[in-house]
C-alpha cells in the first residue's frame, strides 16, 4: 500500500513518535537536560557505507527517539546509535551488518520504536537465487543502555517478505512487544514479546471477498491498529477498516467501518484522528475508542493536494515541501491559522505548548507561534554533516523536543541541539 499511496497527489506520513499526544509525562518537562550545551556531531560512518551509497541507498538518519538521557537515531547503514542528550558524545554504536555472508548484502536500518529499556530496530537483507531475488527480515531488541543485543527474530524469509519497518507502517511497538507483518509472503501479523522476542501469536491478514485489501500496522495511545484499505485503486477506496488489537490473542477487540481510503494519524482526547489519502474534500474522520461511534468533522477548507498531514499536541498539521503549513482542529474542522514556514522540503513537525518546529534535510530549522502561525524565528542549514542525496532525501528527518532542547538530524547521519529560548 504505502507504494501505492507515494504515486498519489495527498501522501500522508507520520514521524516516529508521532501517532500520540506526548502525555503527562513528556508535558511536565522543562528546561534543559543535565549538564546540557549546544553540540552538532555525527554518526561514526559504517564499514561498507560508501559501497551501499553509490549502489542506490542514502545518507541520512531516518528516525531519531529520546530515551532517559539519551537520543537514539538509526539509519544509513546504522541500526541504531546512541548520543548523550547533554553534550553529544557517542555512548554506544550498532551499524547494520555490510556483507552478511557470500551471497547476500545489507541494507538499511530503522528504529521501530524504543521504550526505557528497549530498542527496537531491523536489519534486510538481499540476495539472487536462480529462481530470482529474495528479502530476509530481523527485528532487533537492544539494551537502551548499552545497546547489547538482547534477542533478534526473523520475521519473513522470501521474495514477498514485508520488511518491518515502521516509517511504512508494517510494524509498530506496543508495551507488549513488536507488532509486525510476518511469514514469508507477509500475509501474518505476530506480536514479538518484549522481554524474549518469541512469537507471542500470529494471525492472518483479513481478506475482503469483494475487493483487495491492503493493510497497516499503526500504534495510538499504546495500542495496536490494523488498517486495512479495501477496493484501492488510483482513483481511491471504497472503505477502511480499522481494528484495534487484542494484545493477548492478536484478534480485534473491535472494528469501525469508514468511508474512503483513511489513515490512522493518532488519538487525541480519546478518540482515534484519520484523514482520507486521496479525497482532498473528505474532512477528518474520529472514532471514539470507548463507544465506537465514528464521526466526521467537515473541513473549512478543503486540504492542499500535495500535503503531508501530521498529529501533534492535538492539531492536525497540513504541510507542503514548498514551506505551507495550514493547522487545523480536529474537533471543529476550523483552520486555525495558515502560513509559509520559510523552510522547504520540511519533515515532520514538533511542537511545545507555544511552538511548532520545523526543518529541512540541511537543518534549516523555523520556530512558529503555535497560536497564530507567526514566523517568530529561523536558523540557516548546516554543511558540516555533509549533503545528502537529494533525489532519495525529500524531507526533513523527525525532530525531537526534549524541554526545552530541540535536536535536529541532518546532513549525513549528523544532529544538532539547540536551546529553543535562544532561537
Amino acid at each position: 500500500m504505502a507504494a501505492v499511496l507515494a504515486a498519489t497527489t495527498l501522501v500522508l506520513t507520520v514521524a516516529l513518535s508521532r501517532d500520540s499526544d506526548p502525555g503527562p509525562s513528556a508535558a511536565a518537562r522543562s528546561d534543559l537536560p543535565d549538564g546540557w550545551k549546544p553540540w552538532a556531531t555525527a554518526a561514526k560512518a559504517p564499514k561498507g557505507s560508501e559501497r551501499r551509497l553509490m549502489g542506490g541507498g542514502d545518507n541520512a538518519l531516518e528516525g531519531c527517539a529520546a530515551v532517559d538521557t539519551s537520543l537514539v537515531c538509526a539509519g544509513s547503514g546504522l541500526m541504531a546509535t546512541r548520543f548523550d542528550l547533554a553534550d553529544g558524545r557517542t555512548t554506544w554504536h550498532r551499524p547494520v551488518d555490510p556483507t552478511p555472508d557470500g551471497s547476500s548484502s545489507s541494507s538499511e536500518g530503522a528504529l521501530i520504536g524504543t521504550t526505557d529499556a528497549h530498542v527496537y530496530a531491523y536489519e534486510a537483507e538481499e540476495g539472487e537465487t536462480a529462481a530470482g531475488p529474495w528479502f530476509s527480515y530481523t527485528v532487533y531488541a537492544l539494551a537502551a543502555d548499552t545497546g547489547k543485543e538482547l534477542w533478534r527474530t526473523g520475521t519473513g524469509t522470501g521474495e514477498s517478505a514485508s520488511v518491518p519497518d515502521s516509517t511504512q507502517d508494517a510494524a509498530t511497538a506496543v508495551p507488549e512487544g513488536v507488532v509486525t507483518f510476518y511469514g514469508s509472503r507477509g500475509d501474518q501479523y505476530a506480536l514479538l514479546d518484549a522481554e524474549t522476542g518469541d512469537v507471542r501469536w500470529k494471525q492472518p491478514k483479513p481478506h475482503a471477498p469483494d475487493a483487495p485489501a491492503d493493510c497497516l500496522l499503526r500504534s495510538a495511545a499504546d495500542h495496536a491498529y490494523l488498517v486495512c484499505v479495501i477496493g484501492l485503486t488510483e482513483r481511491g477506496a471504497s472503505r477502511t477498516t480499522v481494528s484495534q488489537i487484542d494484545a493477548a490473542t492478536g484478534k480485534a477487540r473491535w472494528t469501525v467501518e469508514a468511508k474512503g481510503a483513511q489513515y490512522l494519524l493518532g488519538q487525541h482526547d480519546g478518540r482515534l484522528v484519520l484523514a482520507d489519502t486521496f479525497s482532498t474534500d473528505r474532512g477528518l474522520t474520529m472514532i471514539d475508542v470507548s463507544s465506537r461511534v465514528l464521526t466526521v468533522r467537515r473541513l473549512a477548507q478543503p486540504r492542499p493536494e500535495d500535503a503531508q498531514a501530521y498529529l501533534v499536541r492535538g492539531t492536525v498539521y497540513f504541510t507542503r515541501e514548498s514551506g505551507g503549513i495550514r493547522a487545523v482542529s480536529p474537533r471543529t474542522g476550523r483552520t486555525l491559522w495558515e502560513t509559509n514556514s520559510t523552510v522547504e522540503q520540511q519533515g515532520p513537525p514538533t511542537a511545545s505548548a507555544t511552538h511548532v518546529y520545523v526543518a529541512s534535510p540541511s537543518g534549516r530549522l523555523a520556530a512558529l507561534d503555535a497560536g497564530t502561525g507567526e514566523v517568530e524565528a529561523t536558523r540557516d542549514g548546516r554543511d558540516d554533516g555533509g549533503r545528502t542525496d537529494s533525489m532519495l532525501v525529500t524531507t526533513g528527518a523527525p525532530l525531537v523536543l526534549v524541554g526545552d532542547a530541540l535536536y535536529v538530524p541532518y546532513g549525513v547521519r549528523s544532529v544538532y541541539t539547540v536551546d529553543v529560548r535562544d532561537l
